[in-house]
């Protein structure tokens, strides 16, 4: 353990040089990318990215409102630090805007909602990170975010009757075997 402990190790060193890179703090407006150029641009038609993305992911949007959900996207090319920058630009303009907001930046992508649970956001999330197109990763997002989730429910009832059928016949079997 002593050679991790050991400052004229290099990685070391360098950590401890080095500043400590943070994501946006309660209230903070991200240093990153003009952010209020982004929340007007958001204003007019749910979507703020450099012109060649534009009407693509307005269709995007309005697809996703044909089935019912409420999605701005925001892609830039700025340079986020951290993987929760993305998440908490999103986060910072839902508190502006109602719906679900997607942020795509050149290597990270969030998400927040007010309708959409985060287990869904995430898996939408890990799906439109494979995408690199920004316009293919928000259309594979909003996807995710609006698949029917299977039927847990009903497969767990099914579950539950069956091992009960399953353990009366036992009972039976075993019953009559002692007779």
């Amino acid at each position: 353990m002593s050679a991790v402990d050991n400052s004229d190790d290099s990685v070391t060193t360098l950590a401890y040089e080095a500043e400590p890179v943070m994501s946006l703090q309660e209230g903070e407006v991200p240093q990153w990318l003009d952010f209020e150029a982004v929340s007007r641009d958001l204003a007019d038609d749910g979507v703020s990215a450099p012109e060649p993305f534009v009407e693509g992911l307005r269709t995007v949007v309005t697809e996703a409102g044909d089935r019912g959900l409420d999605l701005k996207v925001v892609y830039t090319e700025a340079p986020a630090a951290v993987y929760t920058d993305a998440r908490d630009l999103a986060a910072l303009l839902n508190e502006e805007y109602e719906g679900t907001i997607l942020v795509r930046t050149p290597v990270f992508v969030g998400s927040s909602s007010d309708t959409i649970p985060r287990h869904k956001l995430e898996a939408g999330q890990d799906d439109a990170w494979e995408e690199f197109d920004p316009v293919a990763s928000a259309s594979v997002f909003a996807h995710k975010v609006t698949a029917p989730a299977p039927p847990w429910g009903a497969f767990s009832a099914v579950v539950l009757v069956v091992a009960i059928v399953v353990a009366v016949a036992f009972v039976v079997a075993l019953r009559r075997r002692l007779r």
